[in-house]
């Protein structure tokens, strides 16, 4: 390497360097600001002291509101709809807002030496996010002995260091509820079905599986009964010629258990008079116009146009308690091509047109509808699902107003907190969440809503997701 490309490189390094350590500063300004606005939302009432009573302010200026308690004992309780406004400032989901808030008020009141060293940017955000996290159970002397001992080693503090640590302060703070614990082996199981996404076997190809994972920690007796039970049913599938590889049969053995259960606790097998539960299949079918008249794009019958291949033949599952993701069709026809299966098809022709009623509730094709539209709660950042979302009527619904209030065109789908919070005010100024759909004929962008928030910030909501959105003209945004 010669001097001239040396002295290249080097620079680069540098610049490497000096953004690294401006981006580390620049996320432990930002942390901080998120414990002040936290802070400016607290109440007099602690977590884990019963005593404490919320003030007559709290009460007052926060009507449908409520404190949650997000630090461990000690820590000031933190009024819910505070942390909206760090959701839709940060881009974030309520819930990983309300655990950067919850890390925040851990650290000021619980760790304040490891808080003071982020503050500084001598410890990154992340490490005393990792410590919050794990003191979060101790007791508010066994936080402070965990700051006393980390804060001079937080910036190279290991994960289990950190947990080995906790331990021994809950052990020397709590010995009563470690030693209740330790006998407590029922904490340590668990099962977990992976319903959140469907399978892929390679991310090349992206070919599609249709399963998810199970796994869990199970009691050992429990486990060896799964175990003798699984088998043997995998023992009675190949004796009825299923498919010969056993792995295959142990997975299925599971969906044959749970159909001949029941909903009983005790299971019985027998090769000759099996009990199955019925299965239901409900489909969410969305039409368009290439499945309604089998071309695409106008390229031709069944031709994708993006891969030139022939069928469609890819179904979207949209079904509560479900996987989301697409299957094949082949997959949805063995779902429902069992004699014992009860399938119920909800069809969606055409989500461009309107439908309307006079009364307040919707009625299910509605509803439906207006979930297909809109697939997530249509607050900024919010990625919950329609499917388990309130309806809220965006112009508000009036007893005795026009008809036709509760239609497809006035119905948002919000999630239960988002709805709440959109009905209470959130500030002493009176001031709470409202959002509107655009104007196109006024440079609005269509299909899309806007939301402004107690501060006067404005965000858009489309399909594409959310996206900061400038303030009205004439306005700023509130300095408060």
């Amino acid at each position: 390497m010669d001097r001239g490309t040396h002295t290249t490189a080097t620079a680069l390094i540098d610049a490497v360097r000096e953004r690294t350590a401006a981006a580390r500063v620049a996320e432990a300004a930002a942390f901080v600001a998120v414990g002040d606005w936290a802070s400016a939302h607290t109440s007099d009432a602690v977590v884990g002291d019963p005593l404490t009573t919320l003030g007559e302010w709290d009460a007052e200026a926060l009507t449908g509101d409520q404190f949650l308690e997000l630090g461990g004992p000690g820590a000031p309780v933190v009024a819910e709809f505070c942390i909206s406004e760090i959701a839709a400032a940060r881009g974030c989901s309520f819930d990983a807002a309300r655990r950067l808030v919850g890390d925040a008020v851990e650290l000021r009141y619980r760790l304040p030496r490891v808080h003071a060293r982020m503050a500084a940017g001598e410890v990154d955000v992340w490490r005393g996010r990792r410590v919050a996290q794990a003191t979060r159970s101790l007791t508010f002397e066994g936080a402070g002995f965990v700051d006393r001992h980390i804060a001079y080693v937080a910036g190279k503090a290991t994960g289990p260091e950190v947990d080995r640590l906790v331990a021994e302060a809950a052990a020397r703070f709590d010995p009563e509820t470690t030693e209740a614990e330790r006998h407590e082996a029922d904490g340590d199981r668990y099962l977990t079905i992976d319903l959140g996404d469907l399978g892929y076997a390679d991310p090349l190809t992206g070919t599609l599986r249709g399963t998810v994972n199970v796994h869990g920690s199970l009691d050992l007796a429990d486990a060896l009964d799964l175990e003798r039970s699984i088998a043997h049913v995998a023992r009675q599938l190949g004796d009825l010629g299923c498919d010969p590889n056993l792995d295959i049969r142990r997975s299925m053995a599971l969906g044959e258990m749970a159909r001949r259960c029941e909903g009983v606790a005790t299971l019985e097998y027998d090769v000759k008079k099996p009990t199955r539960a019925r299965r239901e299949v409900v489909l969410f079918v969305h039409l368009d116009q290439a499945a309604i008249t089998g071309t695409l794009n106008g390229v031709g019958p069944g031709i994708d146009a993006c891969t030139g291949m022939t069928g469609i033949d890819l179904a979207r599952l949209d079904t509560p308690g479900a996987p989301r993701g697409a299957v094949t069709v082949e997959q949805v026809q063995s779902w429902c091509g069992s004699p014992d299966t009860t399938i119920t098809i909800r069809p969606i022709i055409d989500l461009t047109t309107e439908d309307a009623v006079n009364g307040y509730a919707p009625p299910d094709r509605i509803a439906d509808h207006v979930r297909a539209r809109w697939p997530r709660c249509v607050f900024p950042y919010c990625t919950r699902s329609s499917r388990t979302a309130d309806l809220d009527h965006c112009d508000a619904y009036e007893q005795h107003g026009a008809l036709g209030q509760t239609s497809t065109r006035n119905l948002f789908p919000l999630c239960r907190r988002h709805h709440r919070m959109k009905t209470h005010r959130e500030m002493a100024t009176g001031k709470r969440w409202v959002y509107r759909p655009t104007a196109p004929n006024n440079g609005e962008p269509p299909h899309a809503l806007i939301w402004t928030s107690p501060l006067g910030l404005r965000y858009l909501v489309d399909h594409d997701g959310t996206r900061p959105w400038p303030s009205e003209p004439g306005r700023e945004p509130d300095a408060t």
